[in-house]
């Protein structure tokens, strides 16, 4: 049965390569435990996370001698773009997601504080296999800006956020490679553990110039 379903799985695999689809890598972020134990800081935080952020999907091919080429669609964006989405309202007592690039008038009517706006400045991926030990190593460098508008919209705060997020998959013996082949390695944790060490630095940042910036 095995003889069967391998060479249908490297046909399936195949096809995908050549008709540019690719494999989505699964990427489920976690949030910091600690951001649940803060208290809540007592402003009114307006987030802008730039469209091209929730949007952003990065295509990388991973090639060795053995276990062919694995085309790999990375969505990065949407699970960065809620994981920070969920670390504010954890942080500040009230939190308006922005749309658009927020105006006076609906600071304003909304009573905001302030603006936080994020966006994305740089994702680079290192995806290597040890063929002598079949294991894989993940790499993600992951840069975010982030700035801080007053209500007058100006900026009062910018900063980089620069993260390396690492994984390690080991192949599973009982397979003897087979599957690990086909369906590549996995690389979706690199990118996971770099959004939620970003997100969790932004927190610390946002926590650490609260006093500075925010206070009334």
């Amino acid at each position: 049965m095995k003889k069967v379903i391998m060479p249908v799985l490297i046909i399936t695999f195949i096809m995908g390569c050549a008709n540019g689809s690719g494999m989505k890598v699964m990427i489920k972020p976690a949030l910091d435990k600690r951001l649940k134990e803060i208290k809540p800081i007592s402003l009114h935080a307006g987030l802008f996370i730039e469209p091209a952020l929730h949007q952003f999907k990065q295509n990388e091919w991973q090639k060795g001698l053995i276990e062919g080429v694995h085309h790999y669609v990375f969505p990065i964006g949407e699970p960065l773009a809620t994981a920070i989405e969920e670390m504010t309202v954890l942080v500040f007592n009230r939190v308006t997601i922005l749309e658009k690039f927020p105006v006076r008038e609906i600071i304003e009517r909304e009573n905001i504080d302030f603006v936080i706006t994020v966006n994305l400045k740089a994702s680079e991926l290192d995806l290597t296999v040890e063929e002598s030990v079949w294991r894989a190593i993940g790499k993600h460098y992951l840069t975010v800006q982030i700035s801080i508008l007053d209500r007058s919209l100006n900026k009062i705060f910018e900063e980089d956020l620069v993260v390396e997020g690492k994984s390690l998959d080991l192949i599973d013996f009982e397979t003897e490679g087979g599957w690990w082949k086909i369906s590549g390695p996995k690389y979706g944790p690199a990118v996971e553990d770099s959004i939620e060490k970003v997100v969790y630095k932004l927190a610390k940042r946002l926590i650490e110039v609260k006093d500075k910036l925010f206070s009334k």
